[in-house]
């Protein structure tokens, strides 16, 4: 069988590459032969990650891929979809106790791909320590039985939906975007990592107080940080929130990509508020711009998409996809992801950190991934240069705010490329 494409894979390319680099950090050294067979097995449950993509005609499907993943040494990605990664969407790495696994927003993004991820450490984990136990309550066993949702591959109706959004999602005509961040693939060599985490309770004790979210919370860290540093700006600083939205589609276990990126305006006239306004501020602005009516025009523009497409050459989808998914992006000053409290049946007992590595030639400079896991979050700050001062400047504030952190060290990290047929 064959799987249809969501209609953004036909923006991907070397020149806009959308891929993203999941890490996972073991509390032991990794047995690579036992995680090799893991894949295996968790993909038999999860056959939709397991594929090549074909071209038939002036279309792309996925066709099944029967070629074994491929595991390099070292943290350097292969190349997706060509022959340094046997055609597949999905590769993985490893050193010592660190495994890499790499994909593309194209196929899915963090909560399409994390179930995935959770039963290959589960057919890892009860292999390595047959002597523990897991919570299996929460995990796709790698036998069970495929829920027909998980493997539906043509997600949108056929025709828009009915909407009545409140018409609120507009953008500055200028933003303040930080120009000493070197842009392009070429300049990837530059790319940092800062990682620290901080105890959940610390965290959600403060922004329930504020009404806020764990989020919108970092955001305004990020956005003080920025503003601090930067004192001459005059323009809007504006966070491109992620934001799924599955649930106005309808579609919540669909394993495909389906987030939006929802701006939070910070203009000049919250220069020196203080971080429980601005994460009060965010928050609002979050619930008014990412409701389920807002939500329903980005599915109403893939619907119009799939028309659209339909009639086009392959070198006329890449085009305009490609132009589609860099405005549904937006110009931004930084963005910020939260996948949200996820289940780990006890599986984060061996990890110490987790954490996803983003495009940064889509982000405005800054890019943060948010991560629960056990009882703390981890968050990446990810930058197109090794300057930490915008982290020094929030690990300053999150002590100001009375909240814990614990700073890891600073990487150098890359994506994977992408090659299509």
């Amino acid at each position: 069988m064959s799987y249809s494409v969501n209609n953004i894979i036909y923006a991907a390319g070397e020149n806009l590459r959308n891929t993203l680099r999941l890490g996972i950090f073991f509390r032991e050294p990794i047995k690579i032969d036992a995680v090799k067979k893991a894949a295996a097995r968790a993909a038999k449950r999860f056959p939709f990650f397991k594929v090549k993509l074909c071209r038939d005609g002036e279309k792309y499907v996925f066709e099944p891929n029967d070629a074994p993943f491929v595991f390099s040494r070292g943290s350097r990605p292969v190349r997706l979809g060509g022959s340094e990664s046997n055609g597949h969407l999905v590769a993985f790495s490893w050193e010592d106790d660190r495994l890499f696994l790499d994909t593309t927003h194209f196929i899915t993004d963090g909560n399409g791909v994390f179930p995935f991820i959770r039963t290959l450490l589960y057919c890892y984990l009860s292999d390595v320590h047959p002597e523990d136990e897991f919570d299996t309550s929460c995990i796709a066993l790698p036998e069970s039985e495929i829920p027909a949702a998980e493997l539906e591959d043509a997600p949108y109706p056929e025709a828009p939906l009915p909407a009545s959004p409140l018409n609120i999602r507009s953008r500055p005509d200028n933003v303040f975007l930080l120009k000493d961040e070197p842009e392009g693939y070429e300049n990837m060599s530059g790319w940092t990592s800062f990682l620290f985490r901080v105890p959940q309770k610390e965290l959600m004790s403060y922004v329930s107080s504020v009404d806020g979210s764990p989020a919108t919370f970092i955001a305004s860290l990020v956005y003080r940080a920025i503003d601090d540093l930067h004192p001459e700006n005059g323009l809007p600083v504006v966070c491109g929130m992620q934001h799924q939205f599955r649930h106005a589609l309808g579609k919540p276990q669909s394993h495909l990509c389906h987030v939006n990126i929802v701006p939070i305006i910070y203009p000049k006239s919250l220069r020196g508020a203080d971080v429980e306004r601005l994460n009060t501020i965010g928050r609002g602005s979050l619930i008014l711009r990412a409701d389920d009516e807002s939500d329903l025009l980005t599915v109403n523009a893939h619907v119009e998409n799939e028309k659209k497409l339909s009639e086009m050459t392959l070198s006329e989808k890449r085009g305009y996809m490609s132009r589609f998914v860099k405005d549904a992006i937006g110009e931004n000053t930084f963005e910020v992801s939260y996948t949200g409290r996820v289940a780990w049946g006890g599986l984060d007992r061996y990890i110490s950190f987790l954490t996803p590595y983003l495009d940064m030639t889509l982000s405005g400079g800054v890019s943060v991934e948010i991560f629960s896991r056990g009882g703390d979050f981890d968050i990446n700050v990810m930058q197109r240069n090794g300057d930490p001062a915008i982290v020094d400047r929030v690990c300053e504030l999150l002590g100001e705010s009375g909240i814990r952190y614990y700073r890891d060290r600073a990487e150098h990290f890359e994506i994977p490329g992408f090659e299509t047929p």
